[in-house]
């Protein structure tokens, strides 16, 4: 029974030991327990400066951070988790946010003693109203989400961070491009684009964390070059509360489990102590019976060896032995029974036994330490008269000690009134402060109002400070002289805070205007960058377009004249470069040399490309001039040939050829008009003025 007792008992550790681990591994996905350091290597410092401050009470406001902490990824969303990140943008979930100037400048502090920077360790001050409730955000449109509709924020600081800084709310998520154009994307067909849902002014995609938005009303889409990374983790709050849930029960199963054993083990040992009992009780009849039984063979003796054979009445003996014989085998059975039931009970006793031999051995060492505390006490009864001299001189010593505190306590307490009005004098410096403060913010107070005992009370005088007041007062000094200077730099010839904050607001505003006019240049820059790229790739199409009908046309106009060619065209060098094949069956006679061609063939093969050139230019005007003076007349016949039919079909631009040789063979038309010029008159002085007109 107990060894039963005991394997269910383990049984139900084990099973409440894999319901640990569960837990352990949820809250190790859901981002528990995990390091800071993913955020920035000194936010674990810093959030542990934090905690501490915390629980000092030196902050006065709500503070928390770094922003990831609190961030988590829906359940059954964890697909959007990098896109989600992406949207954020970097440096967004390693802030520390607070909710006044106060705790501002005591984070800057901690910042500082654990050696981070305002690139690891960024601060924000937020709204105090920011942190009592989350805001109300829209629902994502149907067919994608939204940042704030993948991320699980309860913190309402963190969540109102993310929607001021981050824009989570505005920021929807889809599963592709072209699902998220299909949901959003909105062509008005007059040349305005616009996004479906109003609240929404950036759509990322997977599965590169590609974005669009629409700028100027049209839409601008931007491609993400760099690998997306997931920092938070996925909220398995519901998976562990079950799993602790279920644990609680295991517990209590276990408990009832260890509570039977227990009983079992107790009913075990009362059985062992029964047994014993009943033993020793079969161990006196059966020595009983031994001494009636030998009586009753003395009495037989006795009777055999008298000469008469007395009669003796053996019947009251007979039903006691009988009776005794009865008990006898009735504690034999229960003796049988009793010894079954410690053979199941001799592994619990063996145990026992080895708990004693512990229990022995471990009090023979304490004898042992006995003794050897009894050798020490005699001698400390044997010092304990020099220990009493020595007290007698340590009481002489403390009633010296007494009188010089008393000394002191009087010193102490003159000391205390001087820092009690010290003290006071602070408190009315700071509630001088704190209305100047009230008054630069905007609020409509008296600066020169006396403080009440209340307003005193409630001012709280920091204890952390290190430095005597001499160096408070060389400091406030420098600030003076600083300001001084400053007000001199700047002219600064006002002396009231209001004036000086209407200062200050008019010049917020101009900085304002400013960063709203950088805001605009810079979507203006970007909007021509992406401009610029566009034509950019449009004018490599155009060149290479051009190129190709280049290569295709002078191949063309070779192939009339039985020749072949191609122009390369070397566009990072900025060369142009002819292959011309003399016979176009014949592969041999191709070259890259055209120096290496006749005269005719160079004028041809120049002919040909300008021809072909010309096909992609727009000016309106050509005109060649003794293009065919090295030309065969077979060459001659075709270039002139060739030149006139592609003349006739651009009727759209004008072609005026200058040659010095025979074109009676050509026949005029209303597209084609041929001009002589007349001869020279030779005059009499040789190099006097000539004049020639056209026909």
């Amino acid at each position: 029974m107990v060894s039963q007792m005991k394997e269910a008992r383990e049984g139900t550790e084990r099973q409440l030991h894999a319901i640990q681990k569960r837990v352990k591994d949820l809250q190790a996905e859901s981002g528990e327990g995990n390091s800071l350091t993913v955020f920035g290597p000194k936010c674990k410092a810093l959030h542990e400066a934090v905690q501490k401050a915390l629980k000092a009470n030196k902050f006065k406001g709500s503070v928390i951070g770094p922003v990831g902490k609190y961030v988590k990824v829906i359940n059954g969303k964890e697909k959007y988790a990098k896109l989600a990140e992406l949207a954020i943008g970097p440096g967004q979930l390693d802030r520390f946010v607070v909710t006044n100037m106060a705790d501002m400048e005591l984070m800057k502090k901690l910042r500082k003693n654990v050696g981070c920077g305002p690139k690891d360790c960024a601060l924000y001050q937020i709204h105090p109203n920011a942190a009592k409730k989350k805001y109300n955000t829209p629902n994502p449109p149907d067919g994608v989400e939204l940042v704030t509709s993948v991320l699980s924020i309860e913190n309402p600081i963190a969540f109102n961070f993310l929607v001021d800084n981050a824009r989570a709310d505005q920021s929807a998520l889809a599963e592709s491009m072209e699902k998220s154009e299909q949901v959003l994307y909105v062509n008005h067909g007059n040349g305005n684009e616009a996004i479906r849902v109003p609240s929404v002014k950036k759509v990322y995609s997977l599965p590169k964390g590609d974005y669009w938005e629409i700028k100027a009303n049209h839409r601008v889409g931007v491609s993400n070059l760099k690998p997306m990374k997931q920092t938070v983790g996925v909220d398995r709050t519901a998976a562990i509360d079950a799993a602790k849930h279920e644990m609680k029960a295991v517990q209590s199963e276990l408990a009832r489990n260890q509570s039977e054993e227990n009983a079992v083990k107790k009913e075990e040992f009362d059985s062992k102590k029964a047994w014993n009992s009943a033993h020793k009780e079969h161990l006196q009849i059966t020595k009983k019976i031994k001494d009636m039984t030998q009586k009753l063979d003395d009495l037989k003796a006795e009777a055999e060896t008298s000469e008469e054979a007395p009669i003796i009445d053996t019947s009251e003996l007979e039903s006691d032995v009988q009776d005794a014989e009865m008990a006898l085998e009735e504690f034999k059975k229960r003796a049988a029974e009793i010894e079954d039931e410690i053979e199941s009970l001799h592994p619990g006793i063996e145990d026992l036994k080895r708990q004693l031999d512990e229990t022995t051995a471990r009090n023979d060492r304490i004898e042992e330490d006995l003794v050897a505390v009894e050798s020490k006490l005699e001698d400390i009864v044997k010092g304990h008269a020099r220990r009493q001299e020595a007290v007698e001189k340590l009481r002489t010593s403390v009633r010296k000690h007494e009188e010089a505190l008393e000394q002191q306590e009087v010193i102490i307490q003159s000391e205390k009134a001087n820092v009690s009005a010290a003290l006071e004098a602070a408190k009315k410096i700071q509630f001088k402060c704190d209305l100047d403060w009230a008054k630069l913010s905007g609020e409509d107070v008296d600066i020169n109002v006396d403080p009440t005992e209340e307003d005193l009370a409630q001012i709280e005088i920091r204890e952390d400070v290190t430095k005597d007041s001499k160096y408070y007062k060389q400091k406030i000094l420098a600030k003076e002289k600083k300001i001084d200077a400053e007000k001199n730099r700047r002219n600064m010839s006002e002396i009231d805070p209001a004036l000086a904050r209407d200062k200050y607001l008019r010049a917020k505003h101009d900085l304002d205007s400013k960063m709203t006019q950088i805001d605009t240049i810079k979507r203006n820059v970007l909007a021509l960058e992406h401009d610029l790229k566009d034509r950019r790739k449009r004018w490599r199409q155009f060149r290479s377009h051009i190129a190709q009908m280049t290569n295709l046309s002078f191949d063309e106009f070779l192939n009339k004249k039985g020749s072949s060619g191609e122009v390369e065209f070397d566009h990072e060098a900025g060369q142009l470069n002819l292959i011309v094949q003399k016979d176009n069956r014949d592969q041999k006679s191709q070259t890259k040399d055209v120096k290496a061609l006749s005269g005719g063939e160079r004028s041809y093969a120049t002919l040909s490309l300008l021809l072909a050139i010309g096909e992609s230019l727009e000016t309106p005007f050509r005109v060649m001039d003794e293009f065919d003076v090295f030309l065969d007349p077979v060459a001659r016949k075709i270039a002139l040939k060739t030149l006139v039919k592609t003349a006739k079909s651009m009727e759209h631009r004008q072609f005026i050829f200058i040659t010095p040789q025979d074109v009676s063979n050509l026949t005029t038309d209303p597209k084609l008009k041929i001009f002589t010029m007349k001869p020279p008159a030779r005059n009499a002085i040789v190099g006097g003025p000539q004049q020639q007109t056209l026909d």
